[in-house]
């Protein structure tokens, strides 16, 4: 547990013994933030911090889509900060973050680098005075919708890569990672579509522990991050989409070019084996027969027009 002062200067770390005398003081502004959480920790926010059972035990249960609640004399809000790896098992990770009058608390279950980044944004804050957990708020939310960016960067180039290798090699190992990506793709839609919804709620006038009117403007800017990723993801799954549909068309025609290349050497071959086959009825003499000087030339010269008939009618037709 990692409790800061906001104070003009930026961030000042203070101990975890001077909390209770913190919040108590009617001017301090502070940050808690929290890893884990571990029984301790589930202890103080609800004995010192008065947080809802309901929120407290969201904290416990990772993995949640973002939401915002709204309790009486707190908000609770479940961001969830991206990974650019795609390889990596799980792209999103989770972030709660509880407002109180004078109060923020993260809660994450390891390092997480939106805190360190909103720790950097915060060094030399502008202005003079102290930023307002509605400012802080702002931070976390701004730079977790802005880590969707490099995300999609990298959905862009992967499916540059597939398109390419679809029209060149569709392999059939090539239909796994296309569905792979897609399945990315939809986590991103479920993840951003209800920020979106959680930004109109920060955004309400009736907000009071926020000061919506001041940070209107901050707010709006992240709610217009969200459209941009909520239409680059449409986007590339749209495009996505078509180059499955492209691959199954890939596959089908490079089948029937197997399956009309084979069914040419069929007919070749059964024109030859009626020859052969003539040649192999039970007579006692067949004409020409092969104990004459020209028999198997001329067998063998029949074999060779009816082979190069089919050919020539094939190069024709196809």
């Amino acid at each position: 547990m990692r409790p800061r002062l906001l104070t003009a200067d930026g961030l000042r770390p203070i101990p975890v013994s001077e909390l209770a005398s913190r919040l108590a003081d009617g001017s301090s502004r502070l940050w808690v933030d929290i890893t884990g959480p571990e029984a301790e920790h589930l202890e103080v926010m609800a004995r010192l911090f008065h947080f809802h059972p309901l929120a407290i035990e969201d904290t416990r249960n990772q993995r949640q889509r973002p939401k915002v609640e709204e309790y009486d004399d707190h908000l609770f809000l479940i961001l969830n900060p991206a990974s650019a790896d795609l390889d990596e098992e799980e792209t999103f990770r989770e972030l709660d973050v509880f407002v109180a009058e004078r109060l923020l608390v993260t809660v994450h279950p390891g390092e997480e680098p939106v805190i360190a980044d909103a720790e950097r944004r915060l060094e030399h804050w502008p202005g003079g005075a102290p930023p307002s957990l509605g400012h802080l708020l702002y931070v976390l939310l701004d730079t977790v919708v802005d880590g969707y960016f490099p995300l999609l960067d990298v959905v862009d180039a992967d499916l540059s890569d597939l398109e390419e290798e679809t029209l060149e090699t569709p392999r059939p190992e090539l239909l796994g990672r296309l569905l792979a990506l897609k399945r990315k793709l939809v986590d991103i839609r479920r993840v951003v579509n209800p920020q979106r919804e959680m930004v109109h709620v920060l955004l309400r006038q009736d907000q009071r522990l926020l000061d919506a009117e001041t940070l209107r403007y901050q707010f709006r800017d992240v709610y217009d991050h969200l459209l941009r990723v909520t239409d680059a993801t449409d986007t590339s799954r749209d495009l996505l989409t078509s180059l499955i549909d492209l691959y199954m068309s890939s596959v089908s025609n490079r089948l029937n070019q197997v399956v009309n290349r084979l069914t040419r050497v069929t007919v070749v071959i059964g024109a030859l084996a009626v020859v052969t086959g003539f040649y192999g009825m039970n007579f006692e003499r067949t004409w020409p027969a092969f104990d004459t000087p020209w028999g198997t030339g001329f067998a063998i010269a029949a074999m060779a027009a009816v082979a190069g008939l089919f050919f020539w009618i094939f190069r024709r037709e196809y």
